[in-house]
């Protein structure tokens, strides 16, 4: 059973899961968005929020987008890993 991830930079099916991907595998790609996520919103806030700030609209709003492409993939990461658990 293939699992279609939805990014909303694609329509259709562009990204499947691999039948053969285990839990520890989704486990493993779900800490991994879950850091660099982390990572990136640490930038936004607080005394490094600064720089933030100081970037174009259009920076600001392309930088939020890719945080919250990591948040959607890790929605669809979650989904797949409980489907897989289901079974």
């Amino acid at each position: 059973m293939s699992t279609q991830l939805n990014f909303p930079a694609t329509i259709g099916t562009l990204y499947l899961l691999a039948e053969d991907a285990d839990a520890l595998a989704l486990v493993d790609q779900f800490s991994a968005r879950q850091v660099q996520l982390l990572s990136l919103l640490a930038m936004t806030y607080g005394d490094a929020g600064d720089a933030f700030r100081r970037l174009s609209p259009a920076l600001q709003d392309n930088y939020l987008w890719a945080c919250s492409m990591l948040a959607r993939e890790m929605q669809d990461l979650f989904e797949a890993l409980r489907a897989r658990r289901a079974m």
